[in-house]
């Protein structure tokens, strides 16, 4: 099965093309103007680059955030047109899902990082078994502070967030703390498979209804206490 994915959630746009579990593509560019037309342009590349057409996708995947909103909007939009105009299934992947599943040969605590603005991450737990990945409890938005305090155990860290607040996470968790590469190069790539694997399982998400996660009250909350604290001050 074929899937096209598509992610505009972060400060790179990624594609992905998967043939079952062969990797026939997984681009990245950093976003630097219009990213609507920047993401159909790369969409046509990998499927040109690999000798295909939209007609030869069996599915899509589309990344639903959390991350920059304007960008998560874009590429969900993006995904709906193909949906409609190819009669593809569509499914929505968790930026924050597709981190954690390039560390799921991890066998210890996994926690996936993405910007949220102000100094404040999107976060969430993952554990792996060795073959499958769940998740640990609610994802949060907020003060990177406020996630390292649930911490008791050693964590592997991902994410270009979790390399941008590396120096808080080692004062505060110490040998703890673990990080690898920030896989936002393979991100395209996991979300087909994540896809792919709901495929399998004759599962799809409604074009129509889908809509972004967007983790907004947590993080409303974290902003309105900085600036109470600046306030204060």
């Amino acid at each position: 099965m074929k899937i096209l994915s598509l992610d505009t959630s972060g400060r790179f746009d990624a594609v992905g093309l998967i043939d079952g579990h062969r990797v026939l593509a997984d681009f990245v560019s950093e976003v630097e103007g219009n990213s609507l037309e920047d993401i159909i342009l790369n969409i046509d590349r990998v499927l040109t680059d690999s000798g295909l057409t939209l007609t030869n996708v069996d599915g899509l995947a589309v990344g639903i955030g959390p991350g920059f909103w304007t960008g998560v909007r874009v590429g969900i939009t993006v995904g709906k047109i193909l949906a409609y105009a190819t009669s593809k299934p569509l499914c929505g992947i968790s930026s924050l899902d597709a981190l954690a599943h390039q560390a799921r040969d991890t066998p210890i605590l996994i926690c996936p990082l993405v910007a949220a603005g102000r100094g404040n991450v999107y976060g969430g737990f993952y554990r792996s078994d060795g073959k499958t990945l769940a998740k640990e409890g609610e994802c949060s938005a907020g003060p990177i502070e406020g996630l390292l305090a649930k911490i008791k155990e050693p964590v592997l860290f991902l994410g270009e967030a979790a390399h941008l607040h590396r120096q808080a996470i080692y004062e505060k968790l110490g040998s703890q703390a673990r990080f690898r590469d920030s896989g936002e190069g393979r991100r395209g790539a996991a979300m087909a498979m994540l896809a792919l694997s709901r495929f399998e399982r004759g599962e799809s998400d409604d074009a129509l209804s889908l809509v972004p996660l967007y983790l907004k009250e947590p993080l409303a909350e974290a902003l309105l206490a900085q600036q109470r604290k600046r306030q204060a001050q």
